[in-house]
């Protein structure tokens, strides 16, 4: 069968080995993080409603699930722009239905806001995100009651989830493997295998998560994906 979970070939980089071994002090700066961007989690709603290549226009998710960025990268809300396209950043600008005056405008306060909050973090971080193997991250929270549908994502990410909150009841389906989320047990996976979430506890879960580029992995480590159309 193929591999479906990935952790164990991300040790040999730093910052999955700090992401696990610091994770306490890491929770801290990341519940310091939402706490000052709570509003945004509010502003910003992720449109429930998503383009599929081959059936069309999908329903994601129903209930209430927010996600905001984790600007580990400044290109995008400093970028001048020109620049812009070149960013994560825009992305925003269709999933949150919102315009790109809104994101230049929020955009760089989201980054001081880590940079002044989450100092160790980016230290943990920061050689991985030089060698250009961690490419972003998003701040997910899933509430009590919510549903994710089953779709696929970026060909390109290895998608690795930091927990920060937990509920036992709240889980995630990668390929139909079941897995939950417990603080310090961090998990990664192709982005683009099929995966669907739903929660059926009572109290909000929060992850980061941390997209790595599987092309520079491949090319400048020892990482290995398997044939994804196996």
């Amino acid at each position: 069968m193929r591999k479906i979970w990935y952790e164990d070939r991300l040790t040999h980089l730093s910052s999955f080995r700090n992401l696990k071994l610091h994770h306490e002090e890491i929770i801290r700066e990341v519940l310091a993080f939402v706490e000052f961007n709570k509003e945004i989690f509010d502003e910003w709603i992720m449109d429930k409603w998503v383009d599929d290549r081959n059936i069309g226009r999908v329903q994601l998710w129903d209930g209430a699930w927010r996600v905001i960025p984790f600007p580990i990268n400044a290109v995008g809300p400093t970028a001048v722009d020109g620049d812009y396209q070149l960013s994560e950043m825009v992305s925003f600008t269709k999933l949150f239905n919102t315009s790109l005056d809104e994101v230049k405008r929020i955009g760089p306060k989201i980054y001081k806001s880590f940079v002044d909050l989450c100092p160790k973090t980016a230290e943990y971080i920061k050689d991985d995100m030089d060698n250009k193997f961690l490419k972003s991250a998003t701040i997910s929270r899933l509430s009590p009651g919510t549903k994710i549908n089953p779709h696929k994502g970026d060909l390109d990410s290895m998608r690795l989830h930091f927990p920060v909150v937990t509920d036992p009841e709240a889980w995630l389906s990668v390929r139909g493997r079941k897995r939950t989320w417990e603080v310090g047990d961090l998990f990664a996976f192709h982005d683009n295998d099929k995966h669907w979430a739903q929660h059926n506890g009572t109290k909000d879960r929060i992850v980061v998560i941390f997209d790595y580029s599987i092309e520079k992995l491949e090319e400048d480590t020892e990482f290995e994906l398997e044939d994804p159309y196996i």
